[in-house]
């Protein structure tokens, strides 16, 4: 369970998200385990000392990421998530997701996909890059490197899950995706390998 202290050093990470991922976290909730769990999110987020409600979410706004952190340890808490669900959850939010539907405006083309994502990932975070440098539709594979993104492991699943079902709905086939390096496990950036 986080407790305040943690949810005060969160907080002083350097970022900012923008209020879009907060949105698409409350309404995953929201949809996964209604109106209760997501009253039980907010009055947790109370007792830490950042209120926060979903109504009040402007997408547009950038907020400090350790608010999106600690929002999202919240929800792992109160929606009692492991790793494999964290994932899930990731795999879920992408049908709430701008940045989804910006990528499905590019659907067939890789080579279109991967000059926008930089370009995408820039209008949600302030700090980190992502890039896809290599890919191919013949072999089916492509790699994202996600770099300055030493936030929290809890954005390892989340992104996980979420690099999938992105990759699973623009490719239309079902895929897995391995992250490869992470920047916890001392590696140099975060890196997620997708296959179909």
């Amino acid at each position: 369970m986080l407790t305040k202290k943690q949810a005060e050093k969160l907080i002083k990470i350097k970022g900012e998200s923008r209020g879009v991922n907060l949105k698409i976290d409350f309404e995953y909730v929201l949809e996964q385990k209604g109106d209760q769990a997501l009253k039980k999110v907010e009055e947790n987020m109370t007792l830490l000392g950042f209120p926060l409600r979903y109504k009040k979410i402007n997408q547009m706004d950038f907020y400090p990421i350790g608010i999106e952190v600690i929002t999202l340890l919240t929800i792992k808490d109160v929606l009692r998530l492991n790793e494999e669900g964290l994932e899930k959850m990731g795999e879920a939010v992408v049908k709430f997701s701008i940045f989804m539907k910006v990528l499905m405006k590019y659907f067939g083309s890789l080579e279109l996909i991967a000059k926008e994502v930089p370009k995408i990932w820039k209008d949600h975070y302030t700090v980190g890059s992502l890039q896809m440098p290599d890919f191919s539709a013949k072999d089916r594979f492509a790699i994202l490197e996600q770099k300055g993104f030493k936030i929290h492991p809890v954005y390892c699943s989340i992104h996980k899950g979420y690099f999938l079902k992105a990759t699973q709905m623009v490719v239309k086939k079902i895929g897995t995706c391995e992250e490869t390096k992470c920047m916890f496990r001392g590696d140099p950036y975060n890196e997620f390998l997708l296959k179909w």
